[in-house]
């Protein structure tokens, strides 16, 4: 059996051919595989049952997707747009459980979103064109860095990076509005856009932006992707890993 802790990460719903999937981008698998040194289990759908075991986890993540967040989940104004009511579940049951039993909890782009939802905080849509891609560049030129953001003194980022400011890149239309009371800011923008944040006594941290494009070669996707694997470590051995988790019993939801 493999030594490596196991991860539940989250799917957002794809159509394929008219058909509904459940799908991540690969590049979140790859990253927590080389370099979290996780085993991965992708979850979608409502997943109602997976709070129920998620004991046989070490860590949960929420990537990005282009689909928001629906607002009704914040009290938000409603909009003619695409909504994912199965991952918005997902994510509201799943990360405020997997805080509560101090699972280690990543989360990326829209994952920082649904994390500050979970916890009862608010969305807003940002002005023009400030934060997003330049869709007229290749693809691995969107993720490269675009603004600095500022870590505040004290803050599990700033520890862990060892940097007051850090260049990261820009993705993204919507951003946290009220952050929620148990929510600790870890990055800021310039224009006061919160980048990154981070709640209880383990490791649960959110960022704005996409350190899993380039995990292997920036310092500070590295660093995050690393420190998320030790993390997801120390649960499985808190947790009995490997004698807890016989093989048959995997494969749920995955």
């Amino acid at each position: 059996m493999s030594a490596r802790p196991l991860v539940a990460l989250a799917a957002s719903a794809e159509p394929v051919d008219e058909v509904p999937h459940v799908a991540v981008r690969e590049v979140y698998a790859r990253a927590l595989e080389r370099v979290s040194g996780c085993a991965v289990a992708v979850v979608g759908g409502p997943a109602p049952h997976l709070v129920e075991v998620l004991d046989r986890f070490d860590g949960v993540v929420f990537g990005g997707h282009q689909i928001d967040v629906d607002p009704a989940r914040y009290g938000g104004r409603p909009r003619p747009a695409p909504v994912d009511p199965d991952r918005d579940e997902l994510a509201l049951r799943v990360l405020p459980a997997a805080l509560r039993a101090g699972i280690p909890v990543l989360g990326i782009c829209r994952g920082l979103q649904e994390l500050n939802v979970a916890l009862g905080g608010t969305l807003r849509d940002l002005p023009g064109d400030s934060h997003r891609e330049d869709l007229s560049q290749p693809r691995d030129r969107q993720y490269r860095p675009a603004h600095e953001v500022d870590l505040p003194a004290g803050g599990m980022l700033r520890q862990l990076l060892g940097y007051a400011r850090v260049s990261v890149n820009s993705l993204h239309h919507q951003a946290i509005d009220r952050i929620a009371p148990d929510l600790r800011v870890e990055a800021v923008a310039a224009d006061g856009v919160v980048e990154a944040a981070s709640a209880g006594d383990g490791f649960c941290l959110a960022v704005q932006w996409h350190p899993e494009w380039y995990a292997e070669t920036d310092p500070v996707s590295t660093a995050i992707f690393h420190e998320f694997g030790v993390a997801a470590r120390l649960a499985a051995v808190r947790q009995g890993f490997p004698s807890r988790r016989p093989m048959s019993s995997i494969g749920m939801n995955s």
